[in-house]
């Protein structure tokens, strides 16, 4: 079952530019092993504002999946 919250979380860093360049940079960052992908996400979280613009909380496991999607696709394109 998709929650608000996950809803909220995958719209605002997929399709606001400012927090999809803070996902972009540190799944980055991960992909060329400057930091680990569990790194990444905490360092996305700590970037993120408390709530989305939407007044919802952020989905630590959307954005570890959206890291893992991220991840896996720049590999393959690097």
């Amino acid at each position: 079952m998709t929650t608000r919250a996950h809803e909220n979380t995958e719209l605002w860093l997929n399709n606001d530019q400012g927090f999809n360049d803070i996902l972009i940079n540190a799944v980055e960052q991960a992909v060329y092993m400057e930091i680990t992908k569990g790194q990444a996400i905490v360092d996305i979280i700590q970037r993120l504002p408390d709530l989305t613009p939407d007044g919802e909380r952020w989905m630590f496991e959307t954005i570890q999946e959206l890291v893992e999607e991220n991840y896996n696709e720049q590999l393959q394109y690097s």
